[in-house]
């Protein structure tokens, strides 16, 4: 039987605050540090789209540095 992750609301609100600057691997393992327990991507996912949080469809864009 499958256990699920009761969210804390601190958890939550680091979704929101972070949502823009850290993809969803990012957010997982970033959360599985604090929490100690295992988050993985399709949980922020599917947390994402409760807290109605739609991300932008296909890759980033990647920001190039030129190198002086």
């Amino acid at each position: 039987m499958a256990s699920y992750k009761r969210w804390q609301d601190s958890e939550l609100e680091f979704i929101k605050q972070n949502k823009d600057v850290m993809s969803d691997l990012e957010l997982a393992a970033k959360l599985s540090q604090m929490s100690s327990t295992n988050v993985t991507t399709s949980m922020i996912r599917r947390q994402r789209r409760k807290l109605g949080i739609v991300k932008p469809k296909g890759r980033r864009k990647k920001i190039y540095q030129s190198a002086d």
